[in-house]
């Protein structure tokens, strides 16, 4: 005589024995203890649930002579004869076998019959396997039963049903089972069958079950005939591991060691899927992952070190290589093809791999950003000129060195007027422009202004390298279409086309000064400028006239012919600070002028003698200079 299966041997017998299905529970018991009971239900829920086995007690206590508080007592003829399977009340049928509408009309010519019990109830099981004749046929009476029938309609797949059927019962859905519910009940199965079960082989048989309490105790009894081996479980966290370590011959390796154990790999990949969607579960909702609380924590921290996009990529892409195995001569060889292009995005070309390999630039982009300026590695591009915002000419071919001084180009106002102000001294003793102060003089000589700390990016390249990137559209659009001209200390002059433009900046003043301050390292102001004329009125005029462009005797020294000339005192840090005199000879920032047009036809050629070249301009600079060769 055959054993018989666990599930069918520790089938709940009262609604106090289902497990994991507590609000069916409530509903049906309340309903049969208040005798309020439906006319017509319907269970719908996953396979193993209890959806049957709900139907069956819900029979028995409709039916038994002893109803405690909503529970059949399970003793009286009628609850024996029920679960025996011989009751003329109870009557079941097989809907996927009996679909078609004589079988409907067979049966609603019997409900109108009498019967020994109470109540007559009819179970139809898959009852979304009807056809759409026998379902007309069985609308009707179900609509309008005889007042001692109870139709119960079990199904999978309720969305298969018509809405008519179902607007006709009362809806009661069967979930899953909870975990740590499951793990219990396994364990108490194991525990009360004499079965001698590992704590790996318990986690074998949950992980195969799923929630389902029919598949973990046929999965428990399968490891307990073969006496807990659970060698030949596959280890899906094998699959997960290789696409976190993007490792190609990890997951094949994993994939054809499950094939030579004799596993579909259909089934595999099915398994695989559902494992990857109990790890993107155990990021978003932990509470609905059918797995051991132990095992949700170990699949979360793969989950994290995955990442919720990749793993919504790996599902997308097995799922669609399940749909194309239907028709494929060899399946094995569909999902090695996924498998790789999920652990090697440059071995697929679809957008899913290209979407993949932005990610990872991003998340690089997100890192180096949270390092900071400091972190970020050197630019090797030309550097630029701060008062144009553009690259100087030839700025690769001569970039100064480290022991060489900044060039009076790339340097800042303040260290430009501070550099010649120091470097003045030799020019002046040749020509003999500037002597000493007297010795009765109350003025001492004051020492040159010191350079201020230089941030370790330019204003004009935090905004083309980070700010630019980091604001708003409409903010990028309008300040695209001015320049950064200059800075008196921490204030930057910003050349815009005209009033209106400026107004326009203005408005986003605060939030590119905050973004340009934070990639600088130093506190940014802003000062609009159109031409030569401030349009930033909190700003005061020095700030205009420094701003204006110096005309071009003030670019070569200028002899001195009376009193002696001072060296310039250090200039106070409270921003702007006056323009310095000509006697320095202070280059001043540069300020594109506005465009005009020209008449070609007042264009003429200057005479040859008044065009000087580079060279001649450098020797007048630096009287006494001597032109070196390359050799």
């Amino acid at each position: 005589m055959a054993t018989q299966s666990l599930y069918r041997r520790y089938r709940p017998r009262r609604f106090d024995e289902l497990r994991g299905q507590d609000h069916v529970v409530r509903a049906l018991r309340d309903a049969v203890a208040s005798g309020r009971e439906g006319q017509a239900y319907l269970f719908s829920g996953p396979r193993g649930t209890g959806k049957t086995t709900s139907a069956r007690i819900l029979a028995k206590v409709l039916n038994c002579q002893n109803v405690i508080d909503g529970e059949p007592c399970c003793e009286c003829e009628s609850c024996v004869a029920v679960e025996r399977g011989t009751s003329y009340d109870v009557h079941e049928l097989d809907a996927a076998s009996n679909n078609g509408v004589d079988a409907i009309r067979d049966l609603v010519e019997k409900a109108s019959l009498g019967t020994p019990g109470r109540h007559k109830v009819y179970i139809l099981d898959e009852v979304h396997m009807l056809s759409k004749a026998a379902e007309a046929a069985l609308l009707k009476t179900l609509e309008e039963p005889p007042p001692h029938v109870v139709f119960v309609l079990a199904t999978t797949d309720p969305q298969k049903m018509s809405d008519t059927i179902r607007s006709r019962t009362q809806h009661l859905q069967f979930h899953l089972l909870p975990s740590d519910t499951m793990a219990d009940h396994a364990k108490w199965v194991a525990d009360d069958a004499g079965l001698d079960l590992s704590p790996q082989a318990l986690e074998a048989a949950l992980v195969q079950g799923g929630g389902s309490a029919r598949d973990t105790l046929s999965a428990l009894e399968l490891l307990a005939s073969t006496g807990g081996d659970v060698s030949d479980v596959i280890d899906l966290d094998e699959f997960l591991a290789a696409l976190i370590d993007r490792d190609s011959g990890r997951a094949l390796t994993a994939m054809g060691h499950a094939v030579n154990m004799g596993r579909d790999p259909r089934t595999v990949t099915e398994d695989i899927v559902r494992h990857l969607r109990n790890a993107f579960l155990s990021l978003m909702a932990p509470e609905l992952v059918v797995l051991p609380r132990d095992r949700v924590d170990a699949v979360a921290v793969q989950a994290q070190q995955l990442g919720a996009a990749a793993l919504v990529r790996a599902i997308e892409r097995l799922g669609s290589a399940l749909v194309d195995m239907r028709h494929a001569p060899d399946p094995r060889i569909l999902v090695e093809v996924a498998l790789v292009q999920l652990t090697h995005d440059e071995a697929g070309s679809d957008v899913d791999a290209l979407l993949a390999r932005i990610e990872r630039l991003e998340q690089s982009v997100k890192q180096l950003r949270a390092a900071g300026p400091a972190a970020a590695p050197a630019s090797s591009s030309a550097p630029k000129d701060p008062a144009t915002g553009r690259a100087v000419l030839g700025g690769a071919a001569r970039r100064p060195t480290p022991t060489e001084p900044i060039a009076a180009e790339t340097a800042l106002p303040d260290e430009q007027s501070g550099a010649t102000a120091a470097g003045s001294e030799p020019a002046t003793a040749d020509s003999g422009s500037a002597e000493p102060p007297a010795s009765g003089s109350n003025e001492t000589p004051s020492a040159p202004a010191a350079a201020p700390a230089r941030p370790s990016i330019s204003v004009t390249e935090a905004w083309e390298q980070t700010v630019k990137s980091q604001v708003k559209p409409l903010v990028r659009a309008l300040y695209s279409a001015g320049s950064f001209l200059g800075n008196t200390g921490d204030t930057w002059q910003f050349g815009v086309p005209n009033e209106a433009h400026g107004a326009k900046c203005s408005e986003h003043r605060k939030a590119v000064e905050a973004a340009l301050s934070q990639a600088v390292g130093t506190p940014i102001t802003l000062e609009f400028v159109v031409g030569s004329r401030s349009h930033d009125h909190d700003a005061p005029a020095a700030a205009a006239s420094a701003a204006a462009p110096a005309p071009a005797a003030a670019l070569a020294p200028q002899p001195v012919a009376s009193a002696p000339a001072t060296p310039a005192a250090p200039a106070e840090p409270t921003p702007p600070p006056a323009p310095p005199p000509e006697h320095e000879l202070a280059p001043a920032p540069h300020v594109p002028q506005a465009d005009h047009e020209v008449d070609l036809n007042d264009l003429t050629d200057a005479p040859p003698e008044s065009v000087k070249t580079p060279i001649d301009r450098l020797a007048e600079a630096f009287p006494g200079s001597e032109l070196m060769n390359d050799d």
